[in-house]
């Protein structure tokens, strides 16, 4: 195998497409929250139009790449993101992030990508130059990392039941969550494309202020959206959230035709 062949076999592992859409008119590549994997995204398909085609994105340590590290500093992580992004999904493409997924499209955008996205969606995360709003448990013992967890309501009950379970998932788990807890950039560098935020309104890990922080960072215009519910709130009312993330793709179709 040459080396280009290697290169592509390798980026190929992280993505994940529920319903492959060969002829649709724009990608959404979607990056989940800490510890979770590129289901979280399977039901999406359903409920956006064929001309949009969902590609989840599958970080190591998770579903096929449970051998896999996780990553324990941005910058590696971003710079792989972005080459896989570079080989694997093409012009025109949206970039979505819920919470640590968020703060991972930023960190790879700021960085350099090879084609822009058309437009970035974050989610339930606060700007990168707003303190979290919550304690850190990353270096918790394992019982009160486990109840913290149960509290954020952002792990599968049978996971954290599950003594085997969790010592699998644990290790993965703390990785993301120290990304993310330890997350800051004192002087942040503008997001180059349009940018769209969505918020929960009872979010207590990023309250809607932390959230809308991000529009001073919207150098190419900035859109908010709330929804109802806490930092789960596209899980907790999925058709709202869905109704109003097609209207912000509409945006980025080629001739700005709504998808409906």
């Amino acid at each position: 195998m040459n080396v280009l062949k290697e290169v592509s076999a390798g980026t190929a592992r992280w993505f994940h497409r529920p319903a492959p859409r060969p002829s649709a008119r724009v990608r959404l590549v979607c990056v989940p929250h800490a510890g979770a994997g590129a289901a979280t995204f399977d039901r999406w398909a359903a409920g956006l139009p064929d001309e949009v085609e969902v590609v989840a994105v599958r970080l190591p340590g998770r579903e096929t790449r449970m051998r896999e590290r996780p990553f324990s500093a941005w910058a590696p992580l971003a710079e792989e993101f972005a080459e896989a992004l570079e080989d694997r999904v093409p012009s025109p493409y949206v970039l979505f992030g819920h919470s640590m997924g968020a703060m991972l499209v930023y960190e790879t955008l700021v960085r350099g990508v090879g084609r822009s996205p058309e437009r970035v969606i974050l989610s339930g995360c606060r700007a990168p130059d707003v303190p979290r709003a919550l304690p850190a448990i990353h270096d918790l013992p394992s019982d009160r990392f486990v109840a913290e967890l149960g509290r954020l309501a952002g792990t599968p009950p049978e996971v954290l039941g599950a003594p085997r379970l969790m010592a699998a998932f644990e290790p993965v788990l703390r990785a993301d969550i120290r990304l993310a807890e330890t997350w800051s950039r004192r002087r942040p560098s503008p997001v180059p494309v349009p940018l769209t935020v969505f918020w929960g309104t009872d979010d207590e890990v990023a309250p809607p202020q932390a959230v809308t922080a991000w529009r001073a960072l919207a150098a190419r215009g900035f859109t908010g959206h709330a929804v109802r519910g806490g930092h789960f709130f596209f899980r907790e009312h999925a058709p709202e959230f869905l109704g109003l993330l097609r209207g912000e793709l509409s945006r980025a179709l080629p001739d700005g035709r709504d998808a409906a």
